[in-house]
């Protein structure tokens, strides 16, 4: 019986918020006057899928304080992560990067383009060198960026190989990267399922990991240094069974 009622849970939220995105999309895209009035739509029309699963979200962990450009790099195993991430970090990015696949929903490059969300067009090289040399001067502006370091949802309890976009632009900046751990979404409603266990999506946000001195050259052996620390940092998080919800800014960025 339990398993029934969570599948059903699944569905009625995939249902929700697949039909209400063009709507949400349309409000932010031509109601709100600002970034901040369209996130909190966007925000909201996510919390809806999560309270419908019975999903809660902790965060805990350093804060990149506004102004200090940096590239947050992060991990994302399934649906209710990417639900986590508009609902509890969003607030703690300037601009972030999306899969183009999002540009089917109705409004969404007009809503998307409204919060500051790039879409990042997979096959498509000069048009991800164009974006990253983007993201890159935004950053040596002081924005805060937020990037998958694996590229995709992975769909595994783990974390998958990163691509090196994370740390090309980094490197290219000249700016430290933060590394940022979801655990929980895989439980949850493992990418590909639709039954919505309830539980707890924990975020954890790691110390800066600096690229000075770092070329282009070594983005590899950067981006295989970041998905090590993430993978530490999963680890940790699902041993550990609960992190604090108490996160304070960064003192490495006090300097």
């Amino acid at each position: 019986m339990g398993t029934v009622i969570e599948i059903k849970r699944g569905l009625v939220a995939c249902a929700q918020w697949i039909f209400g995105a063009p709507l949400a999309n349309a409000r932010v895209a031509y109601l709100t006057k600002s970034k901040q009035e369209g996130r909190a739509i966007m925000s909201r029309h996510c919390q809806q899928f999560l309270n419908t699963c019975h999903i809660s979200v902790e965060m805990d962990g350093p804060l990149p304080p506004p102004g200090r450009g940096c590239v947050l790099c992060y991990n994302e195993s399934s649906f209710p992560d990417l639900m986590a991430f508009m609902v509890a970090f969003l607030d703690h990015v300037d601009r972030a990067a999306a899969a183009d696949i999002y540009k089917f929903f109705p409004f969404a490059r007009a809503a998307f383009a409204h919060i500051d969300f790039e879409l990042v067009q997979r096959g498509n090289r000069a048009a991800t060198d164009a974006l990253i040399a983007k993201m890159v001067e935004h950053i040596r502006s002081g924005e805060r960026i937020a990037w998958g370091g694996e590229g995709r949802l992975s769909g595994i309890d783990g974390i998958r190989r990163f691509k090196i976009g994370a740390s090309l632009i980094a490197i290219r900046a000249g700016a430290p990267v933060i590394p940022v751990v979801f655990h929980g979404g895989h439980h949850t409603m493992p990418l590909g399922a639709i039954r919505a266990r309830p539980g707890t999506i924990r975020i954890r946000i790691g110390n800066p990991i600096s690229t000075s001195g770092l070329t282009e050259d070594d983005a590899r052996a950067f981006a295989d240094k970041l998905q090590d620390t993430l993978s530490e940092m999963y680890y940790n998080v699902a041993k550990s069974g609960g992190v604090s919800t108490d996160p304070k800014v960064s003192p490495e960025f006090n300097n």
